[in-house]
């Protein structure tokens, strides 16, 4: 049933209300994404509110010959670029005190892709993935889908005005434009997700859908139009049938429950596994669109949606939109990823706080000034806002803001995990990659090999360093969460038969006459991480060969056993590590990493845990291990945790160095430091 609204593009507060109720989704979602999983969407809603009003004015000044592009443009001007403004000279001048080289780089790019309506692309080009934990790390993300906004206006425009002109079918365009977007989303979706997400051309459909709700809340249009006549004929025929039975007001009704039916089931139950746009995208849109077409006196509208409350947020629900995920963002880079729940509702409220303002005395004062210098000077600035990110940019971030945090970031830089030349050398029979392989000489095998997971690899730079100088040929080899036995697995997903085949090719090599056995011992026998950091890592050992063992501690005993019983019947020269302390906290609470933090870890202020809590970890490994040996006498046991530890803390430095990148592996510094301390040569 198509109903018209005869208040064509007067006020109403309910749209307000609809821009509450998608901003509040879209803020809760970015501040707890697990509290709304699919508060996303209000994006989308937001797509077909600004579809919908837009629209609904050119189609208006179309027919009352008002229209004109400068007008038009004018108008979009004075709508966003104050704001806008505002927010990206604050993130310029935030970003320079707070920010390093490489990520002031970064905003800069996004300062000046923001400023010109280009981010969808910029991200695109990054491949950005909009729900990646490591998105929260970009202040200007969210200016995305402005991007889409602005350049979705640079064309509908000009197609809406040529087709008046021509006496073009309005509506028929509408909705074909529609249809090869909606077609275009879903067929793309199908290729590339991550492209239907930026493109403009698979999200333009989502504006078009607010485009024919307008139309059809502009009923001077049409006279002529033979598709328009059908369905206002429809129209009335239909109406006429059901006068007797549903009241005009109970269609309205039906279709804004509907409408936020859909919209409530989207927000709750999409998350960012959802299959999303696609035909998911479908939910939001089209709830959007209903409630948008059930007009201000359909129940929810009214009663919900006209609420003070909700006009009020629906009012600075733009500068909200600006301002909240920057200073979500900024927190969690000087928090280093995770920021605590205070600081992120400390943020939000903050938000809400500049939003305010922003509308109050900027928006409010500019938007609807009409003289033309008001116009230029936006633009003015604007150009000079894109030029500073631009400057920012090409100069690398201004490097020498922070030249000495800049070293210390340095200590949490992954170095080479693996090198081509040692991959090719050593692929194994399965085709796949070894996950770490590092060799002094590639032409020449090796004569000291190490063995192990990640933490062998954490080690295997100083190693390298400590046998380079004697002439000897060291390789490190191994996979993450594998530990270096014959046999050995712990992750169904990640199987070590690899690193089990490595080890035999090894034990047959007379070439090879060392080898180092190294892992985080700790980890496999316990099967969890440690501390805060890891408090979510499972995974115990289990020894393939015997699968009769159900305990971890055995496994790892007959692992263990086995593999040091083959390698020294051929003869080789072994050499067990145990490992380093896991500390079980951010490292990067440890150094100053940029001029200004927001707090400081007061649980760790010495970054250093107690030793007891070490040996409450590790006691029983450790004696483990020290039983197995005594089967084996010729092999020899470095426990490199004595370097760090004293009668009552294990710390994480060595005087002024930290010895850490993260939780539990040791740094590029720490591993040349605790190389030097090696003493099996």
């Amino acid at each position: 049933m198509i109903i018209v609204h005869k208040q064509t593009l007067s006020y109403r507060p309910d749209i307000d209300g609809l821009r509450a109720i998608a901003i509040l989704a879209v803020v809760i979602f970015h501040t707890f994404p697990s509290v709304i999983t699919g508060g996303f969407v209000g994006v989308d809603v937001f797509f077909v509110i600004s579809g919908y009003l837009i629209s609904g004015i050119i189609l208006k000044n179309l027919k009352n010959g008002t229209f004109t592009f400068t007008d038009f443009y004018s108008r979009r001007i004075r709508r966003i670029l104050p704001a806008l403004l505002v927010v990206l000279i604050f993130c310029i001048a935030f970003g320079y005190f707070t920010l390093l080289a490489k990520e002031y780089e970064l905003l800069g790019k996004h300062v000046y892709s923001g400023a010109l309506f280009v981010s969808n692309f910029s991200l695109l080009r990054e491949f950005t993935d909009y729900f990646d934990t490591n998105s929260e790390l970009k202040p200007l993300l969210h200016l995305w889908s402005l991007g889409i906004e602005e350049q979705f206006y640079i064309v509908w425009p000009l197609l809406l005005f040529f087709a008046y002109k021509f006496r073009f079918r309005l509506l028929g365009i509408i909705l074909l434009a529609a249809f090869f977007s909606f077609c275009a989303n879903i067929y793309e979706f199908r290729l590339n997700p991550l492209y239907t997400f930026y493109w403009p051309q698979t999200r333009f459909w989502e504006l078009l859908f607010g485009s024919t709700i307008a139309w059809f809340d502009s009923p001077y249009f049409g006279e002529n139009d033979k598709i328009a006549s059908f369905l206002r004929n429809l129209n009335s025929e239909v109406y006429r049938i059901f006068e007797d039975k549903i009241r005009k007001e109970s269609v309205l009704n039906i279709l804004s429950t509907l409408g936020l039916i859909f919209i409530i089931l989207s927000v709750f139950f999409f998350d960012k596994d959802t299959p999303f746009p696609g035909y998911f995208a479908l939910g939001p849109v089209i709830g959007s669109a209903l409630m948008i077409y059930s007009g201000p006196n359909a129940f929810w509208n009214q009663k919900v949606l006209s609420s003070k409350f909700l006009i009020f947020i629906g009012n600075i629900s733009f500068p909200l939109y600006l301002w909240h995920w920057p200073l979500l963002s900024f927190a969690a880079i000087l928090e280093g990823g995770d920021s605590p729940v205070w600081i992120r509702i400390f943020a939000i409220l903050l938000s809400f706080m500049f939003s305010v303002l922003t509308w109050h005395f900027v928006e409010k004062n500019i938007r609807f000034r009409e003289h033309r210098g008001v116009t230029a000077g936006l633009l003015v600035t604007l150009l000079f806002v894109a030029a500073a990110g631009y400057i920012i940019r090409i100069n690398k971030g201004f490097k020498e803001r922070v030249l000495e945090y800049e070293e210390n970031a340095k200590t949490f830089e992954y170095w080479i995990e693996s090198d081509p030349f040692c991959q090719a050398k050593y692929k194994p029979d399965s085709g796949k990659d070894v996950m770490f392989c590092l060799i002094r000489d590639s032409t020449k095998d090796p004569d000291i090999v190490l063995i192990g997971d990640s933490h062998a690899n954490a080690l295997a730079h100083g190693l390298m360093r400590r046998f380079s100088a004697s002439e000897h040929n060291f390789l490190q080899i191994g996979w993450s969460l594998c530990p270096p036995f014959i046999g050995a697995e712990v992750d169904s997903e990640r199987p070590c038969g690899d690193l089990s085949s490595a080890i035999i090719k090894f034990e047959k090599n007379p070439k090879v006459k060392k080898i180092l056995l190294n892992s985080r011992g700790p980890r496999y026998l316990y099967g969890t991480g440690y501390g805060t950091e890891e408090k979510n890592a499972k995974g115990h050992i289990k020894y393939s060969h015997r699968p009769d063992i159900a305990d971890p501690k055995e496994a790892f005993r007959e692992a263990m056993r086995d593999t040091l019983r083959r390698l020294t019947s051929s003869g080789k020269e072994v050499v067990f590590i145990t490992d380093v302390p896991e500390i079980g906290f951010n490292p990067k609470k440890c150094v100053p990493l940029r001029p200004f933090n927001l707090h400081i870890d007061d649980e760790k202020p010495l970054c250093r845990i107690p030793r007891k809590d070490f040996d409450k970890r590790n006691s029983e490994y450790h004696e483990l291990v020290k039983d197995v040996l005594r089967e084996f006498p010729s092999v020899k046991l470095w426990e490199p945790w004595k370097y760090f530890c004293d009668d009552q803390w294990c710390s994480a430095f060595s005087g002024e160095t930290l010895l850490y990148r993260d939780s539990n592996h040791i740094s590029l510094k720490g591993s040349y430091w605790l190389a030097e301390k090696y003493h099996f040569d």
